[in-house]
């Protein structure tokens, strides 16, 4: 009887230690399930915001003299740059947009924020503007572009992305 005690015993201890791997292997496969998708996924909007940095001008004082606009205008013209919206596509790329936008007329693929050839029929001059300087808090669009524009890059923006859908 001594053996079926011990044996029963083992199988107790085999039985209660398997369920604590299950336990500890079920939050890893938890934690590798979700966590590792999410710090990719954080990893990838990095990526993006350090495109966009980089891709920027930073200079606050040549934007307020009016020298980046200026500097903006002397920028090559993508494909589809309607005549007379030349600033408000150095604008587009001065900012970064083409790094997440689709935008055919300034030939830009990005893959992150939507696609403009698609919803740029959706909007107003007012809806436009409203989206580039206040993002919604989900989107992975920068919210200072209202502090690095002058108010007339942006008109020049914005007349351009009208002017192209």
């Amino acid at each position: 009887s001594g053996g079926a005690e011990d044996r029963a015993r083992r199988a107790d201890e085999h039985r209660s230690g398997a369920a604590a791997a299950r336990g500890a292997g079920g939050r890893m496969s938890f934690l590798r399930r979700h966590a590792v998708p999410f710090a990719a996924g954080v990893a990838a909007a990095a990526a993006a915001f350090a495109v966009i940095a980089v891709t920027t001008d930073s200079d606050s004082d040549e934007r307020s003299s009016g020298a980046g606009q200026q500097a903006a205008v002397a920028a090559p013209v993508g494909p589809g740059v309607p005549e007379g919206h030349e600033a408000g596509f150095a604008v587009f790329n001065r900012m970064g947009c083409g790094g997440c936008h689709v935008l055919a007329a300034a030939g830009s693929s990005g893959p992150i924020g939507p696609d403009l050839d698609e919803r740029l029929d959706s909007h107003t001059r007012e809806s436009l503007t409203a989206a580039i300087l206040s993002p919604p808090s989900w989107a992975a669009m920068p919210d200072n572009f209202g502090e690095r524009m002058t108010d007339a890059e942006l008109d020049a923006l914005v007349d351009f992305l009208l002017a192209v859908r």
